[in-house]
């Protein structure tokens, strides 16, 4: 499963410092020992990833399991909370999008987006 990490640029700011922030970002995410995470290189995404086009401050992630997948999410809401960042994370071309809103209001939409993508029993 490919999970695809992009952290927005702010108004007024340029991609390279978008970049920036995803470099930051990644290096906290290097504790998970179930992905492959790097920084997205430009051109095509792997095959199985769809979404967000070509953006400066992407990561690519290949995730061993759901478990994994709602422990990154967790790690990425807690990264854009504390820092202040929008970070948008897609599976397939499904886009959540992650900002400042209460943690509640994002565990409620984290829990609704996994729901889509949990394995079929």
């Amino acid at each position: 499963m490919y999970l695809r990490v992009a952290v927005l640029p702010d108004s007024g700011e340029d991609t390279g410092e978008a970049a920036d922030w995803a470099s930051r970002l990644l290096a906290e995410l290097s504790e998970f020992d179930d992905a492959t995470i790097d920084m997205e290189a430009g051109g095509e995404a792997p095959e199985g990833s769809k979404g967000l086009g070509s953006a400066a401050g992407a990561l690519l992630a290949r995730l061993a399991s759901v478990d994994v997948l709602k422990a990154l999410l967790e790690a990425v809401r807690a990264w854009a909370t504390r820092t202040g960042r929008t970070v948008e994370v897609s599976i397939d071309g499904d886009v959540l999008k992650l900002t400042g809103a209460s943690r509640e209001q994002q565990e409620r939409v984290i829990e609704a987006w996994l729901a889509r993508h949990a394995p079929v029993a």
